[in-house]
């Protein structure tokens, strides 16, 4: 009962330091406490019942709140991940050992002390060995499992669990049988390769699904620097029409003056001549005001959505004070985001008697800070309820970005401050 007791304590101890070392941002020590304690009693509960699914059971348990506990999907890759770096490292210890002083496995399992040795010893090599994975994630993968979808983050780990299992398995049928070096060796190659099979199969497909991504990102650029192309074009379009234009309005203000008819010359000023300017003076302002912004993705959704709403006859406020050079989103989510806000601004706005448009666009000391706020009719529905899902979904991948929706004074305020 006491070697029972202690293996499960030093494993679930193992365990708890592979959860230490790969997630990114540490997690106090409750809960760190709370996986000791959970990983403690369903090991204890699979050494003394022989139960081998129990390890499935430890494993997706402790998964599924490492989730919740960093509020990261892919956090589900961490805990087998873990389980099966120490599976390695531990049956390459044995291997050592056994080819060191001859030490079978009966001989490790039976001693509390090898016991205790042993798990130290993979605890010691296993560190330096989740660190790297760790930096190695953050630095190419983390990315990718960010914009993953729900599904295939479950299959890989799902893999990943099954991997473990099956490592299990295979060590443990040899813990009764006498084996000789050679048949050791062997066993230990079989883990080896079962698991760099499984990690490449895995690879392949995040290497994929990187690429996959990364094609979607250059449509979605090709798109916006297409419409943004056309929006110039549209630009140079009015100008010309604003020229001929131009030469009709001096010519008509010439005949009123010369003929001296100042009544219709008002007349014509204020209905003609005062609303042309009044167009001019908002487009102009809105091509302006995003001469502070240097992001080309952003400058492009920008223009894009505000002249849509000034040509739509909305009232459109742009205030962008201060200048913007780099923005901490990755600009494919940036201009989804900010597309759907505009766009629903937009339509809600559209809706109502005297429709308006405001947009913030400036700095907060370091961080960016957006504010777009529109006129809208209540319909009755909550804040929670008038969210859009989809924004919702992106915001939530960044832990540097705060985000606010409210009502104030009759407008629907969207707030979002990325750091």
């Amino acid at each position: 009962m006491t070697t029972l007791i202690i293996t499960a304590i030093w494993n679930a101890l193992m365990l708890t330091c592979d959860i230490y070392i790969l997630t990114h941002v540490h997690l106090s020590v409750k809960k760190y406490l709370v996986f000791f304690l959970s990983f403690s009693a369903l090991f204890f509960m699979q050494l003394y019942f022989s139960f081998s699914l129990m390890l499935l059971i430890a494993l997706s348990l402790n998964s599924v709140l490492l989730v919740k506990f960093t509020g990261k999907l892919y956090a589900v890759f961490y805990v087998p991940l873990g389980y099966i770096i120490n599976c390695i490292l531990g049956n390459l210890i044995s291997f050592a050992a056994n080819m060191a002083w001859d030490l079978t496995i009966q001989e490790l399992n039976a001693d509390t002390l090898y016991i205790v040795i042993f798990i130290s010893c993979a605890i010691l090599f296993s560190c330096p060995v989740l660190y790297l994975v760790r930096r190695l994630l953050q630095r190419y993968l983390i990315d990718t499992f960010e914009k993953m979808n729900r599904k295939l983050l479950a299959l890989i780990a799902l893999t990943l669990l099954l991997c473990s299992f099956m490592l299990f398995t295979m060590a443990s049928f040899f813990d009764t049988l006498e084996i000789t070096h050679r048949e050791f060796f062997l066993m230990v190659s079989s883990l080896v390769l079962y698991f760099l099979f499984t990690f490449s199969m895995i690879l392949i497909v995040l290497h994929t699904t990187r690429k996959s991504y990364e094609a979607q990102k250059k449509v979605e650029y090709l798109e916006n620097l297409d419409e943004y192309t056309r929006n110039l074009e549209m630009v140079y379009n009015n100008l010309r029409s604003f020229r001929h234009d131009y030469i009709n309005v001096m010519a008509s203000l010439a005949a009123y003056i010369d003929e001296k008819r100042y009544k219709e010359l008002g007349t014509f000023f204020y209905e003609h001549i005062l609303p042309m300017q009044k167009g001019l003076t908002q487009k102009n302002a809105a091509l302006n005001s995003l001469l502070h912004v240097h992001v080309m993705e952003l400058k492009s959704i920008l223009y894009t959505k505000l002249l849509l709403a000034v040509n739509q006859d909305i009232e459109v406020n742009i205030d962008i004070p201060d200048e913007i050079d780099s923005i901490h989103m990755d600009p494919v989510d940036l201009t989804r985001m900010l597309g759907i806000y505009l766009d629903n601004a937009i339509e809600a706005c559209l809706e109502t008697e005297h429709p308006t448009l405001n947009f913030h666009l400036g700095r907060l000391n370091q961080d960016v800070v957006f504010i777009i706020s529109n006129t809208f009719i209540d319909k009755g529905l909550s804040v929670a309820q008038m969210q859009n899902k989809e924004t919702t979904e992106i915001l939530n991948r960044y832990d540097n970005i705060f985000h606010e929706t409210l009502i104030d004074e009759g407008l629907f305020i969207q707030q979002i401050q990325i750091s």
